[in-house]
């Protein structure tokens, strides 16, 4: 698959003993605050009390990646890229440490996160020219709007979803689409025609596939309600873009450093089926 299915890498650690309250490491520093959408590239990004583990997890770092790669070969039939490993209890793929074994590593991962970004991915892949063209449509009426999408540093070090691009993500459950997950795990090699059948046959409505559209404003501010509907109403009208149901959402300029999510509020439209 062309796509990488695994963005990022967590660690399931907590460690006993003394910290230092007074001091703060780079890390927490980097957490604080927001970035503006633009200019955030992961900085301070970090899962729940993961700076309880970020000296270790920083120190045993290639074991971990290796430990996930092993993993998700071994489960999943499926190679992937590890880009960014930062320490946490929960993500799509967890390494934890041994108890009482130093070094050692096992990993495991969340129920159905694996399985949606592989579906995902093999959407994707099965209307790979569709989404070439939702590429480009996307980055047109994003620019014809004065809008900005997620940076791919940002995407590479703090996604979870799966299959996730500049301006939008496909949000799917990997258990409405068995057909297409039980095919894959058989033959990796799946040709997207046969993936497209799998797919009719899984969701011949075109009513579990979401496709997440998401904007950001250049200002730290939202732009009028009808800004949103003219989005909309363009990804109606537009053809040869991929089937599904189509959120489209408008956020402020701010990132949260530590979650990479948008800070504040957001306008959006009711969905949209094509």
């Amino acid at each position: 698959m062309k796509k990488k299915i695994i963005g990022l890498l967590a660690s399931l650690l907590l460690l006993g003993g003394c910290f230092n309250l007074n001091e703060k490491t780079e890390q927490e520093k980097a957490q604080e605050g927001t970035t503006p959408v633009q200019d955030y590239v992961g900085q301070g990004f970090s899962f729940v009390d993961g700076d309880k583990s970020e000296e270790l997890v920083k120190r045993d770092e290639e074991k971990i990646k290796q430990e996930a790669i092993n993993y998700v070969k071994n489960t999943y039939k499926t190679d992937v890229k590890v880009n960014n490993v930062v320490p946490a209890r929960n993500a799509a793929v967890i390494v934890g440490k041994v108890i009482n074994k130093e070094g050692e590593w096992l990993a495991r991962s969340d129920e159905g996160e694996v399985e949606k970004a592989i579906v995902g991915g093999l959407y994707a892949k099965a209307y790979e020219a569709e989404f070439q063209h939702l590429d480009a449509f996307a980055e047109k009426i994003a620019k014809e709007n004065d809008l900005l999408g997620m940076r791919e540093e940002a995407i590479d070090k703090t996604a979870s979803v799966g299959y996730e691009k500049e301006y939008y993500f496909i949000a799917i459950a990997a258990l409405d689409f068995p057909t297409v997950y039980n095919a894959y795990l058989k033959n990796q090699e799946i040709s997207a025609e046969d993936l497209k059948v799998l797919f009719s046959k899984d969701d011949s409505l075109n009513k579990k596939m979401a496709i997440a559209m998401n904007f950001f404003s250049k200002e730290d501010s939202l732009p009028k309600q009808e800004v949103v509907n003219s989005l909309a109403m363009e990804i109606q009208q537009e053809l040869g873009l991929p089937k599904g149901i189509y959120e489209t959402t408008v956020y402020k300029n701010h990132i949260v450093n530590r979650v990479g999510l948008p800070d504040g509020e957001s306008i959006d439209v009711e969905e949209i089926t094509k």
